[in-house]
């Protein structure tokens, strides 16, 4: 009974194996999306040599068919990142193995390799973040700049596509490149409508969300879309302004933040230098441990309480 029990298991291996390959088989994919990639892809490894090319190519094609890759995929490109999701996970995998071989060899204990090895994981999705955070405020920053050249060319007698056009080549980017998008994928057969809801997708904006629905509700209905972009801008600008005002106003609570959850952090790491001996008394098995963790716990709690409280939306 006890030989057929890893026959048995391989089989079912095989046979979920199977089925979640055919069913990665049977998602359906937008050809035009698929075009987009292969394009985006294409001028990120212009510089490459066509061996190490095409096996990329092959590798991140079958990453990208998970549903983890499609999601890195789509942070990699919020973010701006010349990377490609294999190239990503690589460099993740990367700084991982350096921060814990680097909390082992320092210390030679497995605790900081164990902690250095979780800043090495969070750094780079930090990073990431950061990097969708800048691009979309660069984003809504230009977002008034957009929709003056957009009413100029519908008042001049250029067409909504003609426009958009007019758009991608005088805005620098990232709007730009975001409305340069928008017409490949009218030149490839996608409507223009479906192209703006596509950037909506891809830019995480409630202005740009507000001027996308404005545009569709003229293109239903009718009327001087002109008007109402140009009542949209005004809208818009009068809520950055007083966003702006807000920030300053909260900006002192922001930054005494980010000092209390830093200076417990350089002085622990300090200490850890200095003596440490000492500071691993902490990290013994026993009661004396719940002090780091419930210190740790506090102030993560402590710094989102703190902004949440200044996060205030206008």
């Amino acid at each position: 009974m006890t030989a057929f029990l890893p026959v048995g298991i391989l089989v079912g291996a095989a046979v979920l194996i199977l089925l979640y390959g055919l069913g990665q088989r049977m998602v359906p994919r937008d050809e035009i999306d698929e075009r987009l990639d292969e394009w985006i892809q294409a001028e990120r490894e212009a510089g490459r040599g066509e061996e190490a090319q095409s096996l990329m190519q092959r590798v991140d094609r079958s990453v990208q068919n998970r549903g983890f890759g499609a999601k890195l995929r789509e942070d990699l490109t919020q973010a701006d990142l010349a990377l490609t999701t294999t190239e990503y996970l690589l460099i993740r995998v990367a700084i991982l193995a350096v921060f814990v071989l680097l909390g082992y060899f320092l210390q030679r204990n497995l605790l900081t390799a164990v902690l250095l090895g979780a800043v090495g994981y969070v750094l780079p999705i930090i990073y990431v973040r950061m990097r969708q955070r800048q691009r979309l405020r660069a984003f809504n920053g230009q977002l008034p700049d957009v929709l003056d050249h957009l009413v100029g060319s519908l008042r001049a007698g250029y067409g909504l596509l003609q426009a958009v056009e007019w758009v991608s080549m005088q805005i620098p980017n990232p709007a730009g490149y975001e409305f340069d998008r928008v017409i490949r994928e009218v030149q490839l057969g996608r409507g223009l409508m479906e192209a703006l809801d596509s950037m909506v997708r891809r830019i995480p904006s409630d202005d740009l969300a507000l001027i996308v629905t404005a545009i569709k509700i003229q293109y239903e209905v009718g009327g001087r879309l002109a008007d109402v972009l140009e009542i949209v801008a005004h809208t818009i600008r009068e809520r950055v302004r007083i966003q702006r005002e807000i920030n300053v106003l909260t900006s002192q609570q922001r930054y005494s933040g980010y000092v209390l959850i830093a200076l417990p952090i350089a002085l622990a790491l300090f200490l850890m230098i200095l003596n440490p001996e000492y500071e691993m008394r902490l990290f013994e098995p026993g009661p004396t441990l719940c002090i780091p963790v419930g210190a740790g716990l506090m102030m993560i709690v402590g710094f989102f309480a703190m902004r949440r409280i200044v996060d205030i939306e206008v």
